[in-house]
């Protein structure tokens, strides 16, 4: 059974730094988690992770009659959401292990396939169950011609958003692949 996943990340070009992860499996069961454990510094020094991504954060309200001085606000820590990334890991690891002969896919899926292997830590560490690879969404998209996909309405950048945009792109794609090779 297929899962659509997408991660939001930070990457420097030596460390790729999970922010959050979205799963969407085809039987409709989804999954969403934010890293409590993300090196906030380093996000905030990347505009486009603060123009994009953060927006989609859950963020903490500042107190009535206080208002905050810094320039961003704070992730909600006490979000249910907002995990340590061993939990996430744990989470990710039993919604995986709940999917018969699960496949992986997603939107240039190949940085979200090593964010996703190191929740645990070296690809040799994945539990068992756990994909050792990423079908690519975009890949199969070229594959078809690059057809017109439909826009996502609404939450890009959100990790749980974007999956369920790429259900939804691979059910597009699924349509024109059986219509281009009826089954004789």
């Amino acid at each position: 059974m297929r899962i659509f996943y997408d991660c939001e990340f930070n990457e420097d070009g030596t460390t790729i730094d999970l922010v959050s992860i979205g799963l969407v499996a085809a039987d409709g069961r989804e999954f969403y988690a934010v890293s409590s454990d993300f090196d906030r510094r380093k996000f905030f020094a990347n505009d486009w992770l603060v123009d994009n991504v953060w927006p989609t954060l859950p963020q903490r309200p500042d107190p009535p009659g206080v208002r905050c001085r810094c320039l961003h606000g704070h992730l909600d820590l006490e979000h249910p959401d907002v995990r340590p990334r061993a939990q996430i890991a744990r989470a990710v690891h039993a919604f995986i292990a709940a999917t018969p002969d699960p496949q992986l896919w997603a939107w240039y899926g190949a940085y979200d396939h090593v964010v996703l292997a190191q929740l645990w830590g070296p690809m040799s560490a994945l539990p068992p169950g756990v994909p050792m690879w990423t079908n690519d969404l975009r890949q199969e998209a070229e594959r078809l011609g690059n057809p017109p996909l439909p826009d996502q309405p609404a939450g890009v950048h959100n990790a749980l958003a974007d999956a369920r945009h790429n259900k939804v792109r691979a059910e597009v794609l699924d349509r024109l692949n059986a219509e281009r090779n009826p089954a004789k």
